[in-house]
């Protein structure tokens, strides 16, 4: 009896160990992946779309069969309130408690600059997916941050492209008083000088971000008597300027170029509201897919059933980054943060927005960018885009001299 009875055990402790070996088999290590927005406040409005964006690449990545023999991904969200000090707490607290593998976000310039640097101190990788500031790969760039979205650099080029081949030479500034709009109005004009000699700046106004009565900042500007403004607000700051402007016959007596004017988050609230003619930089239109139509027209299907509007440009670079992510975890067999980041950067990738390359030097990958004039359709009951230049990120981005300088430079201030 003694020995039957220990021929059983035995065997029902083998038997146990095989289904729990063959459950861990069929259930291999989630890669863990931190999504840091600010989802609450001013920019929730942008964010959660990019969070859905996220959320279908993930589960189209995971019904093929996950990454790195069958590993699905899997995310830990957190808000960091467009505070860079709660945004820095998140980031720590979501590598050394939730164990992400590498983080990903953010939408304001100034939290991925201080996201940026935890992350160095840390040694893990900070992938920017909205956060605009060319700083992030340039002045403060280091091996352990990528951005894989356009940044001020292509954006004030693209529009310094267009705005070259007006007749336009007087100008006036105004953006929101942070890292974003002092330096998107810098990359513009230095571009804009460079493509056109003769053109004269008249002034510039800096209202705090959020703000919301812009009648004295129209007023001076009319005063002025310029020829064009370049605007670098966003959001419901743009959206607000635009009401009111409208109501000074602004649009009437000025060509206006704005950064990011002709994405649908502006457009669609603004619906009618939105002059016709206005020179507005885009990075993605639901009606203008030059590159792969027919998986733009799924996701674009998929996101409106989930989110119950059309996407916007953060939510397809939610999606596509996620894309970008996956392809990067497979050619570098891993999701260390070292070995990630090395393998991201020099490769080169398709995507919905077109093929891009993570350049070796800073990180900064080389998505297209789009400007046109605002016109009204009878078919939508916003404006869309005509004319539309497009910029590919490889002719508007700083060369890697450029970059080294601009790093040295920085290094002698202290930077």
């Amino acid at each position: 009896m003694g020995v039957r009875f220990v021929s059983k055990l035995l065997i029902s402790i083998v038997s146990l160990t095989f289904v729990a070996a063959s459950s861990m088999a069929a259930d291999p290590k989630p890669i863990k992946i931190g999504l840091l927005y600010s989802l609450s406040g001013m920019a929730a409005v942008y964010t959660k779309g990019t969070v859905i964006g996220h959320q279908i690449a993930a589960e189209e990545i995971n019904a093929a069969g996950g990454l790195l023999g069958g590993r699905k991904i899997e995310y830990v969200t957190r808000d960091d309130k467009l505070k860079p000090g709660i945004a820095v707490e998140e980031f720590r607290r979501m590598v050394t408690r939730d164990q992400v593998d590498f983080v990903m976000g953010v939408i304001s310039s100034g939290v991925a600059l201080a996201v940026s640097e935890v992350a160095k101190e840390m040694k893990v990788l900070f992938v920017d997916t909205i956060a605009q500031t060319a700083a992030l790969t340039e002045e403060q760039g280091h091996d352990f941050v990528v951005r894989l979205n356009t940044n001020t650099g292509v954006m004030g080029r693209t529009a310094g492209l267009a705005a070259a081949k007006g007749p336009w030479k007087s100008y006036y500034f105004i953006g929101p008083d942070y890292e974003y709009g002092h330096r998107m109005n810098a990359d513009f004009w230095d571009y804009l000088k460079a493509k056109k000699s003769d053109v004269t700046k008249l002034g510039e106004l800096w209202p705090k971000l959020g703000e919301r009565d812009f009648s004295a900042h129209i007023t001076a500007i009319l005063n002025a008597k310029p020829e064009a403004v370049f605007s670098s607000l966003w959001g419901g700051d743009l959206i607000a300027f635009i009401k009111q402007a409208n109501a000074y016959g602004f649009f009437d007596k000025v060509q206006f170029i704005s950064t990011g004017g002709g994405d649908l988050d502006i457009l669609e609230p603004l619906g009618s509201e939105m002059p016709n003619g206005i020179l507005a930089t885009f990075a993605y239109a639901f009606d203008y897919l030059p590159v792969k139509k027919e998986q733009n027209e799924k996701f674009i299907e998929e996101f409106k059933k989930r989110a119950g509007y059309l996407p916007k440009s953060g939510d397809i670079f939610g999606y596509v980054s996620t894309y970008v992510m996956a392809d990067a975890i497979k050619k570098a067999g891993s999701t260390e943060s070292a070995k990630l980041g090395n393998a991201l950067r020099g490769s080169r990738y398709e995507t919905l927005l077109g093929d891009v390359t993570v350049r070796p030097f800073d990180g900064q990958a080389t998505f297209p960018y789009n400007i046109g004039f605002t016109f009204s359709d009878p078919k939508h009951p916003f404006k869309r885009l005509k004319d539309v230049t497009r910029a590919n990120g490889e002719d508007v981005l700083p060369s890697k001299e450029q970059v080294d300088k601009s790093r040295a430079d920085a290094k002698k201030k202290g930077g």
